[in-house]
């Protein structure tokens, strides 16, 4: 299409005409003065109809930020008072879903049918009819019996979920029938549920569990109470990372490791059959859930017994959660609110996301897999040994993670002369011109100087509005420079900019 309509007051078809223009061009302030106050919008991919300017504007910016190259194709345009009719076509690329394996752009094409309604010049009713089916998959991937299940797979099948991945031997519901834009927009303005089952806890219990996690991690917690939070590096006695994850004291004598994809059981427990330490290791029948965004306090308020408000940031406390017994703590993976909330056992793990689910419908919840787009934009990564085995805290940009003067710890030595000598290469984040590919790999990258690196982490910042990517570099880039990713596509240029993005 390529009318311009002027706002103001429009007959049934020219509303019909002016709504698919502006769709077209993602032109969303053409919207405002499109509908009425309390206009009535009905689409079969939401969940119930929208009432009001207000909501309608706010879902048609959501699927805007999703979507780029539309073309909007109208058909047999029927107009008859008040009313207007048209079969059209839809063609568009999504945005935030990389393309197909062999380099084709992630579609989204169909028919259509729209029924407008206008009194007084403006829209009071609009509906849409399509088929769904080439919009969302209906079919979840298939998995296979040698990874165990999170302990809310029912929910999450329920949910929607349509793939996974294999995370500390569990699989993580990652990807629902969600458009990433309608993902982040819940993340950024509502709340989230994400099973994050696979987030495993090593458990050390004993008289020696803080002495014991002193020894294993690289932060000093000399001063460590019941209730403290710490994020934390675990690392080899190479100083290379095995993973990071957050270290929760929820009660005496009792360290909870919470990490990332590692065998770090199996790496503590080992330590301690040697070492002169009084702590049992294991891992405890705890399988967490992460509620994230902005509502997340207020849908838990009344769920929770212990009172929330007074929770600070990286701290937990032993309670109820939905009467179930369960440490929350004020973490996550998101940026920003969050808490999550790690049942003492699995035993009632359905009728706590039950519960959760229920809590969450007024605040308009919506379950999802980790936020990977909000999580870069925020730089909130995480490390895991056999993917990023050569690279050191310093590398990492998480020299302040490391307390050399506490005392001895695994992998102090060789710290020690990183920390003398300097990091010979450093994280640093990307703004990248034009499209990318999926990232099944690491992308290698060249500085104007010949320097190699790698692209680790990349998306779309739905913030920003272009592809961003995180990469670990030669030490001498700086804010500025320039750098060529080569990818299955081709290669792209980047400039240099600082962490976190937002």
């Amino acid at each position: 299409m390529s009318t311009t309509y002027t706002a103001g007051t429009y007959t049934a078809g020219g509303a019909l005409r002016a709504y698919c223009d502006a769709f077209e061009r993602r032109a969303e302030a053409d919207f405002a003065d499109l509908f009425a106050e309390d206009a009535i919008f009905d689409l079969p991919l939401h969940d119930g109809r929208i009432i009001g300017r207000q909501g309608i504007l706010k879902e048609i910016q959501v699927a805007l930020n999703g979507l780029k190259n539309i073309r909007v194709i109208l058909d047999h345009v029927i107009e008859s008072g008040s009313q207007a009719f048209a079969e059209g076509m839809l063609h568009a690329e999504h945005i935030g879903i990389p393309p197909h394996v062999d380099g084709t752009p992630m579609r989204l094409d169909f028919k259509f049918v729209a029924i407008v309604e206008v009194k007084n010049g403006k829209v009071t009713r609009w509906s849409e009819y399509f088929d769904t089916k080439p919009l969302k998959p209906r079919e979840r991937t298939h998995l296979y019996p040698i990874s165990r299940r999170s302990p809310y797979w029912d929910g999450a099948v329920a949910a929607g979920v349509s793939e996974f991945m294999v995370y500390n031997h569990t699989y993580f519901p990652l990807i629902y029938h969600h458009s990433p834009s309608e993902e982040y927009t819940a993340l950024t303005e509502r709340v989230t549920l994400w099973d994050v089952g696979c987030e495993r806890q090593t458990e050390l219990r004993g008289p020696d569990a803080v002495k014991f996690a002193q020894y294993l991690t690289t932060r000093d917690l000399s001063k460590l109470k019941a209730g403290d939070c710490k994020y934390t590096l675990v690392c080899d006695p190479d100083g290379r990372i095995i993973c990071d994850p957050v270290l929760l004291h929820p009660m005496k004598d009792v360290i909870w490791l919470s990490h990332g994809d590692a065998d770090l059981t199996l790496w503590a427990r080992g330590i301690a059959l040697h070492g002169d330490f009084d702590v049992a290791v294991c891992e405890p029948d705890v399988a967490p859930l992460q509620i994230q965004g902005p509502k997340a306090l207020e849908m838990l308020r009344d769920l929770v017994q212990a009172p929330l408000d007074e929770l600070g940031f990286y701290k937990c406390t032993l309670t109820k959660v939905a009467g179930i017994d369960a440490v929350v703590s004020r973490t996550g993976w998101s940026g920003g609110l969050g808490y999550e909330v790690f049942p003492l056992s699995s035993s009632r793990a359905m009728e706590l996301w039950n519960s959760l689910i229920a809590a969450g419908e007024p605040h308009g919840l919506m379950v999802t897999g980790p936020n990977v787009f909000r999580a870069v934009e925020k730089n909130v990564t995480d490390t895991a040994y056999h993917s990023n085995s050569d690279m050191n805290p310093y590398e990492a940009g998480h020299g302040r993670l490391v307390d050399l003067e506490k005392g001895d710890f695994i992998g102090r030595q060789a710290l020690q002369q990183v920390a003398r000598e300097g990091a010979k290469r450093k994280t640093v984040g990307l703004l990248i011109d034009g499209e990318l590919p999926l990232l099944e790999w690491y992308w290698p990258i060249t500085d104007r100087r010949g320097n190699p690196g790698e692209v680790r982490w990349a998306v779309h910042s739905f913030e920003l509005k272009q592809n961003i990517a995180i990469a670990i570099a030669d030490a001498s880039l700086e804010v500025g420079d320039k750098v060529t990713i080569r990818h299955q596509a081709g290669s792209s240029e980047a400039t240099v900019t600082s962490l976190p993005f937002v």
